[in-house]
């Protein structure tokens, strides 16, 4: 299928339920801003509200002024003052305070954060909004849902899909190579977060959808078969980046949520850029430490299913669980943010001695199945080399990770959000800091 014919459409899938997406137009071409205008038109709408960072404004603003004022359409710009804005609370506050309530559309020009400040402002005044791509850099761009730092927590809020994206392959092939590198980063995190999805079905009884995996791995494959021609930034291959990224976006919608797209490589990240944050120091790119932390999961993965595990020992572990001496740990990694990690949990309890032990007696049940799901993983080594061969970080300490952080991401970061996958594999067995401190070996 081509991307457009996902667009617009509801289907009744074997799954029994139905998918659907609301994006109305997706051009990912060369050319592809000559259409913004066209699209703001069809939309029936009077007066656009046009969001930039300092950077993606040099990038595109005077080109599509250029535009607007050529077809009489009335705009509004706001430009962020800052290369590296952060989707908070100050950042969308400043940006409510220069909305202009004359207008009807919102246009974000930008990759990640940009996307993620139109989606949420869009959606909480209820106007459409239309992205325009500068960089195939994560997969977020057709998501429905947003994610944001919050009282110094990524927290994932509900908002809506783009009413267009548009993704003009002469943007998108300037864009910095470590940007390019991010949207692999970000697109090789499948592997690991299909996993994640498919041991959840076994343990969990979670839903799960073969058509949506198919269609992710689909794009793993293309993606994998083209990567040898990202250096060159060869037009033909920043397109299909482009589309795998906007495809995961579209899974995520199936799905109804971003299980397909993001499991335990992508709460490490969350986790990763958070840390960094509290410590004032500049996060790397979310698909580059994604791409990092992919590596890491598939290593613990395939250190876990290697291993002669004791159930009866993990249960009796389970059983003599401390809730305090957990929130101290909390406490001392997620600082400011810690209590409203404690109240996440105290309002599901997944790590109750009574969940746990319920969990790892199915997984004892399962485990073969689990160790036959794993092999859908592709080497750690082999993801590893790709990154390497891009020049991308593929270590922890290329990406300012350092041991402490890097072994508290196993740990905690499975905190962040009620979602099953190898981290909370991983504490039911009571193995997180020993597999951890194993994987770190590893990057050495």
């Amino acid at each position: 299928m081509k991307i457009k014919d996902y667009l617009n459409k509801n289907f009744s899938c074997s799954c029994t339920r139905e998918h659907s997406v609301s994006i109305e137009h997706i051009i990912i071409e060369t050319d592809a801003l000559l259409s913004l205008t066209n699209i703001f038109t069809q939309a029936a709408c009077q007066k656009a509200f046009i969001l930039y960072d300092k950077s993606t404004y040099s990038i595109a603003g005077h080109l599509i002024e250029d535009h607007f004022q050529a077809n009489n359409i009335s705009f509004i710009n706001c430009i962020i003052n800052k290369d590296h804005p952060i989707p908070d609370e100050k950042t969308i506050g400043e940006i409510f305070i220069q909305f202009d309530s004359s207008c009807d559309m919102i246009i974000g020009v930008g990759s990640g954060t940009i996307n993620d400040l139109s989606r949420y402002i869009s959606y909480k005044l209820q106007l459409p909004y239309i992205i325009v791509a500068t960089a195939p850099s994560m997969d977020g761009y057709a998501s429905s849902v947003t994610p944001l730092i919050v009282n110094h927590m990524k927290t994932t809020f509900e908002a809506h899909a783009p009413y267009a994206i548009l993704g003009d392959v002469n943007l998108l092939k300037e864009s910095p190579i470590e940007m390019i590198c991010a949207g692999i980063g970000d697109i090789l995190g499948k592997y690991t977060s299909l996993c994640d999805w498919k041991i959840s079905s076994l343990i969990n009884d979670e839903y799960y959808c073969d058509t949506i995996v198919n269609m992710v791995g689909h794009t793993l494959e293309i993606i994998m078969n083209q990567i040898h021609l990202v250096k060159d930034r060869d037009p033909i291959v920043i397109k299909t980046i482009m589309e795998a990224l906007v495809l995961s976006g579209i899974a995520m919608s199936y799905a109804g949520n971003s299980r397909p797209a993001s499991g335990s490589e992508h709460h490490i990240s969350h986790y990763w850029e958070m840390a960094s944050l509290l410590r004032n120091k500049q996060p790397a790119l979310h698909g580059t430490q994604v791409g990092v932390a992919t590596v890491a999961v598939i290593k613990a993965y395939e250190l876990l299913m290697n291993r002669n595990i004791d159930f009866e020992q993990s249960i009796n572990d389970a059983l003599h669980y401390s809730q305090i001496q957990w929130e101290d740990k909390i406490k001392e990694t997620y600082f400011d943010a810690a209590y409203s990690v404690i109240d996440l949990e105290k309002k599901i309890g997944k790590n109750t001695p009574d969940k746990v032990t319920s969990r790892l007696k199915i997984t004892e049940q399962n485990w073969e199945l689990l160790k036959k799901a794993t092999n859908s993983l592709p080497y750690s080594e082999t993801i590893r080399n790709i990154l390497i061969a891009l020049n991308a970080s593929a270590n922890p300490i290329s990406i300012g990770i350092d041991k402490e952080t890097f072994i508290n991401s196993f740990l905690v970061a499975k905190e962040l959000r009620n979602r099953y996958g190898l981290l909370q594999l991983l504490f039911d067995l009571n193995l997180c800091e020993d597999i951890a401190n194993e994987v770190w070996d590893y990057f050495q």
